[in-house]
């Protein structure tokens, strides 16, 4: 299974020094998605990320993707489809299953989640869901170290995490960011086991 992050919405100091630290200790992919995505900005970042490290990173920017050599295309929840002539691979969002079963004709991977409820509470998890996602679907939304199992189950072939990495983190007052390196490690370590 493998394991990806996205940002935090904003950017912040130290973001690209936890970044690069995150990839030091084996996370294997980053998804680049802020609120306002200013071109210059994201730029100002991927400099800062050594280049060893941008062919595991999605960015919604097209132009940067490329300019990058990027890992692929991000097409958040309500945006546009992708034109079709993209490079690398692009990245969907679909928050029930028949979502999930359109976007599979058009996206590479296809990130999954029960929106406004958890795993453990999605009636979508069913029989009928375990047939559709496969390798290329990736689960988001509140995944914790409890619940990684049961997604592997289903058979996920990734997981976004988000508020589990950054939950604990003040990004405006905090440089320190030994536990969420540690919290990153226990759960490396715990899907490494699955």
């Amino acid at each position: 299974m493998k394991l990806a992050i996205a940002t935090k919405p904003t950017f912040f100091i130290e973001e690209d020094k936890i970044i690069t630290r995150l990839f030091d200790e084996g996370l294997d992919y980053l998804f680049l998605y802020k609120e306002y995505p200013h071109p210059q900005f994201i730029e100002r970042l991927l400099n800062l990320i050594p280049k060893k490290y941008h062919k595991r990173i999605y960015s919604c920017n097209g132009r940067l993707m490329k300019e990058y050599k990027l890992a692929g295309t991000l097409f958040p929840l309500g945006s546009n489809p992708p034109m079709g002539n993209e490079k690398g691979k692009v990245v969907g969002y679909a928050n029930n299953l028949s979502h999930l079963k359109e976007l599979r004709k058009t996206y590479d991977i296809v990130c999954f989640g029960p929106l406004g409820r958890t795993f453990y509470q999605s009636a979508e998890l069913n029989e009928i869901g375990k047939k559709m996602i496969n390798r290329n679907t990736w689960a988001f939304g509140n995944i914790d170290e409890v619940n990684l199992k049961r997604l592997t189950n289903y058979g996920f072939g990734g997981v976004i995490l988000e508020e589990l990495i950054w939950e604990n983190f003040d990004s405006c007052r905090s440089t320190d960011y030994t536990e969420l390196i540690n919290r990153f490690k226990r759960i490396k370590k715990a899907v490494n086991k699955l």
